[in-house]
């Protein structure tokens, strides 16, 4: 936290800025959904608050290991997290396919990513093999050991690792957030204004990580 309050301020008010969105999407997919009923629109906007949800909660997870110095445990977040995204814009990219949902149909991970020509198939075999499950591999353990060969049981907090962190935290808020003005679009809701204030908020991301330390 004071790192937060020093050396990442900027970082760190992006990410907290990125989850007050996630936030306020939520309830605007609530609010069409209510009014839409159970239309099909209305299933749709209720399965992207609940998607978009399920994502702010997984990113707050993955956000509190960094900040405790676990950021390779936070990986094992980061897979469901990535699937969350890739389910969105299966999802927007046809909006029948949340009867496949409805009828407990719905693809695995793995071939939805396919099916919208997902980018994020290595990674996550790597999150796989190197997070999501215990693994004696030196990607796995290596942050086990301390300098002399010893194994270490509290984390020490590097703030180039954390700040490296929540730059992927953020790059995953800004494709997800993006991601979620498209279903409203896709819905012909008019998110110009919202979708406006989240592209002034990624150039700020994005100066912010890109700045020279």
């Amino acid at each position: 936290m004071i790192l937060l309050d020093n050396e990442l301020y900027r970082e760190g008010k992006v990410v907290q800025e990125g989850f007050g969105y996630l936030e306020s999407l939520v309830e605007l997919f609530q609010k069409i959904s209510s009014s839409k009923g159970e239309s099909e629109t209305g299933q749709f906007c209720r399965i992207c608050s609940i998607t978009l949800a399920k994502f702010s909660h997984l990113s707050l997870g993955c956000f509190s290991l960094a900040l405790d110095a676990l950021s390779q445990e936070s990986g094992a977040l980061l897979r469901p997290l990535i699937e969350t995204y890739e389910l969105l814009v299966y999802f927007r990219q046809d909006i029948s396919r949340i009867n496949e949902l409805l009828e407990d149909k719905l693809p695995s991970a793995g071939v939805i990513g396919k099916r919208i020509s997902g980018d994020y198939q290595d990674l996550r075999k790597y999150l796989n093999d190197n997070a999501s499950h215990f693994s004696y591999k030196i990607e796995s353990v290596r942050h086990l050991i301390d300098g002399n060969s010893k194994v270490k049981l509290i984390p020490n907090q590097r703030l180039d690792v954390l700040r490296k962190n929540l730059s992927v935290l953020n790059a995953f808020q800004i494709f997800m957030l993006l991601e979620a003005i498209n279903c409203l679009f896709t819905i012909d809701y008019d998110a110009n204004s919202l979708g406006n204030d989240i592209e002034k908020w990624r150039d700020n991301s994005i100066k912010a990580f890109l700045a020279i330390k």
